[in-house]
């Protein structure tokens, strides 16, 4: 699922939303516990996060004091944890509804912005970095959490007006990309909320603390309840850890799961079959054309953001020509006793892939607002079985986990689109009438030994970097070379 999207495909009912909310989390804590952390899981569960403001309303607890304590898991894990205090040992007892709550940002660096609900970047990275905010409302009482943060390389106990709290600094790598390496917990115990502040590298330390100092919560009245903030309730949050291992996505699926796999100029429907209420059940998608390259003249880079075109043009030679990409063989940490190690590097040619896709609408009424995505999946196949491609065979004894890529050819969603619309002027088509059909050009960069491996991923909700059952069924397009 993706932010653009959330309103059109976001499940309405409580049960679904649960099953979402454990997807998520499952995805986050097996990314932490594998030490594969990215952005796009931060940016995943942000959105579940918030969109659970939807689940029924909590209950509050008698005032009981309390505070917030770190302890050491292994060498490179903290769990935090609120308890009560020493000289309180009453037991916490239901009085009310836990109330809405509004929040109050007082301060932001020079050049930072609201960029969406609880989330703020710089006008220089949009959507980037800078920091994102979430909340627990907590429904089984404040001493009732407990959040383990692994691949952590500082913690600091802090105080944040009046409130106890803790201040990390985790692992981030050897990239220089914006990620978000620093994390800051806040206990509101006199109102039973638990903030959870993501900051990204691109945010000083004094900064973000600053941020997180200005913050205030105040109980929302009846008028101000459509600004309250989204939290998750605690207990949701919960069980869904607990349904983690039924919910996770798959790492290796039968040959016969891909059946509605698609060739180029193969037409075929944006959703499943059985998706009924959605805005794209008319519209068709048709790979017409995939052009491989040693240059990136295909490209318009006046479409492109300058972040984008900064990166992809140190991605070739002075005669515009594709230099070689950098392979990081790396072999995981659990983020606990383990982080973390690059066992391996070398140097690989790299290609231009270059996509064209239609849009067809089928109906007999305008689409406004289409949104449309692309994500360049690796799929490898041995003995009936596919399996997402991570430089190495079924089966493998090698002494890393992963080949992770570096420089442009690292991105698996699309970096580049030439169509644009939306209110944000992004991957929107803006108009598409009865009949009408737009034609948008993708591009990514890839190695080429990776060429033989390519699948196109053009599913709107499903999983960008796992096989799916909902990108299953709609059907990856096979681009392989």
């Amino acid at each position: 699922m993706r932010l653009e999207d959330l309103k059109q495909d976001f499940p309405q009912m409580p049960e679904e939303l649960r099953t979402m909310i454990g997807r998520e989390v499952q995805k986050q804590i097996k990314a932490g516990a594998t030490g594969k952390s990215k952005n796009r899981r931060l940016r995943k569960t942000l959105i579940v996060v918030f969109a659970a403001a939807m689940l029924f309303g909590t209950t509050v607890f008698a005032a009981i004091a309390h505070r917030m304590r770190n302890e050491p898991v292994g060498a490179y894990a903290v769990k935090t944890k609120i308890e009560q205090t020493e000289n309180n040992s009453s037991k916490e007892v239901q009085t009310q509804e836990i109330p809405d709550v509004t929040m109050e940002v007082s301060y932001l660096p020079d050049g930072m912005v609201k960029t969406e609900e609880g989330k703020y970047s710089y006008t220089n990275a949009m959507y980037k970095g800078g920091v994102s905010i979430v909340f627990y409302k907590m429904d089984t009482g404040d001493a009732q959490f407990e959040m383990l943060t692994t691949n952590v390389k500082e913690s600091e106990n802090i105080d944040i007006g009046g409130y106890a709290g803790v201040y990390f600094v985790l692992q981030s790598g050897e990239s220089d990309d914006i990620c978000f390496n620093q994390r800051i917990y806040v206990a509101y115990t006199d109102l039973h909320y638990v903030m959870e502040l993501y900051a990204a590298s691109d945010v000083s330390k004094e900064d973000a603390l600053k941020i997180a100092e200005g913050i205030r919560l105040q109980p929302a009245s009846d008028s101000e309840t459509p600004h309250a903030i989204a939290a998750c309730n605690w207990s949701d949050y919960v069980a869904a850890k607990e349904e983690e291992t039924v919910l996770d996505a798959a790492a290796c699926v039968p040959k016969s799961a891909m059946v509605n796999t698609h060739a180029v100029g193969e037409a075929f429907a944006a959703v499943p079959a059985n998706e009924e209420l959605s805005d794209k059940k008319n519209v068709e998608i048709k790979v017409t054309d995939v052009q491989v390259c040693d240059t990136i003249s295909p490209l318009d880079l006046s479409v492109m953001d300058n972040d984008f075109k900064e990166e992809v043009q140190k991605e070739i030679s002075q005669s515009g020509q594709l230099l070689p990409t950098k392979i990081n063989y790396t072999k995981y940490g659990d983020g606990i006793n383990t982080i973390d190690t690059v066992v391996e590097s070398r140097e690989v040619p790299q290609k231009l892939v270059y996509i064209t896709v239609e849009y067809t609408n089928n109906g007999t009424e305008e689409l406004e607002e289409l949104l449309f995505f692309g994500s360049l999946m690796k799929f490898s196949e041995e003995n009936g079985q596919v399996k997402c491609y991570d430089g190495k065979p079924f089966g493998s004894n090698a002494e890393w986990d992963d080949a992770v890529l570096t420089g442009a050819a690292r991105h698996v969603e699309m970096w580049y689109y030439d169509v644009h619309g939306g209110e944000r002027r992004n991957n929107y088509i803006t108009h598409l009438k009865a009949g009408e059909t737009a034609t948008v050009h993708m591009a990514w960069l890839v190695p080429e030994e990776e060429l033989a491996y390519l699948y196109l991923n053009l599913d709107t909700y499903g999983d960008s970097y796992e096989l799916c059952d909902h990108s299953l069924a709609v059907g990856y397009v096979d681009i392989r070379q």
